[in-house]
């Protein structure tokens, strides 16, 4: 949608697939399996005809939406073509077709342009390098992409994703959950006043929807969350979208060294 001049790299994986394979042969992608240094001359004549070369750096989605180890690829090439570097962050990808799943979510994609990287940027002249500058980009990628995420993943961006967790298993625990999750914004300030990398009690948790929305919206928290009946414990611990940093327990008693108990119950009242 930027421009009708954009040509793609793309690996052997994704050339081979057999739902849209065919179409990026036709659109004259170009594959890179064989190494992006055998296709300079290829791609160097398309850039001649105004063609803008689109590659992702990581090679491949990443199954918690983190940003992974950028290949030096897109560098090597920029190096080699004295070509801008114009570096885009994709945020919401991950959440709506996530790297295990073969189904689309409700759920929206932002897209952050950033400031346009020149061949003769002092910031990159400096190194002889190109690992070093795909480092360094990553670098700003992390910076700006952590942004997004502090603004954009509330409570009510995961409501979506954490309903789709308890639609399968029966009527009503469904419509329990579609009750409760409407009760969120009663868990907005509370959460955002949590301190960072803190450890939280969530008591009385039942199903587990409003703790696994705490947990996804404030990843640097830890959760643990109990509930007074085992069967309630057994539905929130089958859900696929758990996160590292949200744990289930039975017992709550040995923990003591928790920044805050929550009382969750109080939430859906």
């Amino acid at each position: 949608m930027l421009s009708p001049k954009i040509l793609a790299l793309t690996n052997e994986k994704v050339w081979k697939s057999p739902f849209y394979g065919w179409i990026l042969r036709f659109a004259d992608y170009i594959p890179i399996s064989n190494g992006i240094e055998n296709n300079v001359d290829k791609i160097s004549k398309f850039v001649n005809d105004g063609y803008s070369i689109l590659i992702f750096p990581e090679g491949t989605r990443s199954e918690d939406c983190s940003i992974l180890r950028f290949h030096q690829g897109a560098f090597y090439l920029a190096e080699k073509l004295k070509l801008d570097i114009l570096p885009i962050i994709v945020h919401g990808i991950g959440h709506i077709l996530p790297k295990t799943e073969f189904m689309l979510r409700k759920g929206s994609v932002t897209i952050k342009i950033m400031d346009r990287i020149r061949p003769n940027n002092v910031e990159f002249r400096q190194f002889d390098q190109v690992y070093k500058i795909a480092n360094t980009v990553r670098k700003h990628y992390e910076i700006e992409y952590q942004k997004m995420v502090e603004k954009l993943e509330t409570p009510e961006y995961f409501q979506d994703l954490v309903l789709h967790n308890y639609v399968y298993k029966g009527v009503e625990i469904e419509l329990k959950a579609r009750k409760n999750l409407k009760k969120i914004k009663k868990l907005n300030t509370l959460l955002y006043s949590l301190p960072e990398k803190s450890k939280v009690l969530l008591r009385n948790c039942g199903q587990g929807e409003l703790s696994l929305i705490s947990a996804l919206s404030r990843k640097n928290i830890i959760f643990y969350a109990s509930d007074d009946y085992a069967e309630n414990i057994e539905i929130a611990k089958n859900c696929v979208s758990i996160p590292s940093n949200l744990h289930y327990i039975e017992n709550d008693n040995y923990i003591n060294d928790y920044a805050l108990t929550i009382d969750l119950q109080s939430m859906i009242i």
